[in-house]
């Protein structure tokens, strides 16, 4: 990009050739426009942009949690970036290649989670949850705890807050009607209080229970 010396152009925008001009903080100024864009289009670079798109929107649904787990500690990328990039390189399954919602991980943290989780689809759109606190630290006890469970037929999600505290070890908890038939998905934010992120306990956001016959809405 350049500044327009040129007074025969005077405040000059639009195209010329393959110049583009234009006026930025009270300025001339002329960029080029490329002769040709490239599209390449080899299997695998179409395998790489599916599975982009499919990740990206799939990372929308829950973008709010997952930038609160992270919560400011990354440097060099966006939390939108990092989990986009967990998920393309290792939860895509097969040729061509399908998501697995077993292998989606939502966070790269490791620490104090739940454990022993299962997800169980009841009549009218009852998801029961049991759980193993996997703790004895009486303040992660008594957190509660948030679930996000995913339709794998469709890759959109709902977000439950504070769904319970972790020692209760039971739910339950309602899909949508228009979910009935599809197969979910279920992921459970916890928080470790050993740990630090930005000066919080740290949360993990796993997945931990689903995309098995059992979790098919009713």
């Amino acid at each position: 990009m350049a500044i327009v010396q040129n007074p025969i152009t005077g405040r000059s925008k639009k195209k010329f050739g393959t110049a583009v001009f234009s006026t930025q903080f009270g300025k001339n100024v002329m960029r080029t426009k490329p002769l040709e864009v490239k599209n390449p289009k080899s299997d695998e670079q179409v395998k790489q942009r599916s599975k982009f798109s499919i990740t990206v929107d799939l990372v929308r649904n829950v973008l709010p949690l997952i930038n609160e787990v992270y919560a400011g500690s990354l440097k060099k990328m966006s939390p939108f970036n990092k989990v986009t990039s967990l998920i393309v390189k290792n939860a895509f399954v097969g040729e061509p290649p399908v998501l697995d919602h077993t292998k989606v991980d939502l966070c790269n943290f490791e620490g104090s989670s739940v454990r022993n989780v299962s997800l169980l689809a009841l009549p009218n759109q009852v998801m029961e949850v049991s759980w193993d606190p996997g703790t004895n630290i009486q303040e992660e006890l008594d957190s509660n705890i948030s679930f996000v469970l995913f339709n794998c037929s469709t890759n959109k999600a709902v977000i439950y807050r504070d769904v319970a505290p972790r020692s209760d070890g039971f739910t339950t908890i309602s899909a949508p009607e228009y979910w009935v038939g599809d197969q979910t998905a279920l992921h459970i934010l916890t928080i470790d209080v050993n740990q630090k992120v930005s000066n919080d306990h740290m949360k993990l956001l796993k997945f931990k229970a689903g995309a098995d016959l059992s979790s098919v809405v009713q």
